[in-house]
Order: C-alpha cells, then sequence, then structure tokens
C-alpha cells in the first residue's frame, strides 16, 4: 500500500508541471517492479519456499533497463526533494514496515530481499542499516594447477608444418 500510494504521490507531480511525464513513468515504472517484485518474496516466505543460498548477480542488458539506470539519480534520497510533501512520511512509514516483525524474519531468510529493498531504500533516504548485515557469498576455493612438463616429442608444431612435412613425403610425423 506505501509503495503503491508513492507512485500515485508521484504521478500526481505532473499536474503542477513538476516533473516530466518521462521522469514519472520511470520513477513510477522503478516503484511497481519493486513492488511486484517483493510481493512475490512476501508470498514465497509465507509458503515456506525462501530461497536462502547467495546466487550470483546476473546482468540485465535490456534497453529499457539501460534507459532507467542512466536516466533516474542514483544519490541516497533523490527522491525526497522531487515530492517533498509525500516522501518522507512514505519513507517513516516504509521504516516502520522493515522494522516489523515478519518484514525482519523475511530479510534475515532470504538475500534476495535485502536486494529488492534497497533501490527504494536508497530512493527514499532511508539508511541501509535498517536492511540489517549486507550477505556474504560463500568464498570458493581457488584451484591452482601444476605446470605440467610437457616431453620435447609432444611440443606441438606450428600451423601448417606438418601437412607441409607430409606434401614433401616425410610421412607420419607426430
Amino acid at each position: 500500500l506505501i509503495l503503491e500510494e508513492l507512485g500515485r504521490a508521484v504521478a500526481a507531480r505532473i499536474v503542477g508541471g513538476a516533473l516530466s511525464a518521462a521522469v514519472i513513468v520511470l520513477i513510477w515504472g522503478r516503484v511497481r517492479r519493486i513492488e511486484g517484485r517483493l510481493q512475490g518474496l512476501l508470498a514465497r516466505f509465507r509458503a515456506g519456499r525462501v530461497l536462502v543460498r547467495v546466487s550470483p548477480r546476473v546482468r540485465v542488458t535490456g534497453g529499457a533497463r539501460r534507459v532507467c539506470a542512466s536516466v533516474l539519480p542514483r544519490r541516497f534520497g533523490w527522491l525526497l526533494p522531487l515530492v517533498p510533501q509525500h516522501a518522507a512520511g512514505y519513507a517513516s512509514q516504509l521504516r516502520g514496515v522493515l522494522e516489523d516483525g515478519e518484514m525482519r524474519a523475511l530479510l534475515e531468510a532470504s538475500p534476495q530481499a535485502r536486494r529488492v529493498l534497497a533501490p527504494l531504500c536508497r530512493m527514499l533516504g532511508i539508511e541501509p542499516e535498517v536492511l540489517g548485515p549486507r550477505p556474504v557469498a560463500p568464498v570458493r576455493a581457488k584451484v591452482v594447477r601444476e605446470k605440467r612438463v610437457v616431453p620435447a616429442w609432444r611440443i606441438p608444431l606450428p600451423r601448417g608444418v606438418l601437412s607441409a612435412a607430409r606434401r614433401q613425403g616425410f610421412g607420419k610425423l607426430r
């Protein structure tokens, strides 16, 4: 409900001409994506199907993602001056929800919840400490390979030498 009302407050800024329609659509789209991902995580958490492992990030190379990332600001609390009457109120309400027991349990059980909520907290100027500690990915052991000693008769020949030798009649060379 908080995210939906935040989206409406951003959309209402078009009436006064304070923000351009394109920027409002980008902000609205980002808030709606965060809302959808968060609702999916909450549904899986309530059903007991939370993915606990930390998976490597996959970079999205779609055009919409690139435009959204390049147009919208990334600094801490950038949405507060754009929607001054409403954003601070929604930020405090969201901070209260993040300190709720069920949300705390979700944040502890699922590293994905922190990744979903971190951009929203940055937009609204909520400190990242509210989300709890960052999950640490398991460190993989580095495999060290020993250098193989290659016998002289196994050293590969330069390209074309073997076929040239066969054409000259030297028989089978290795």
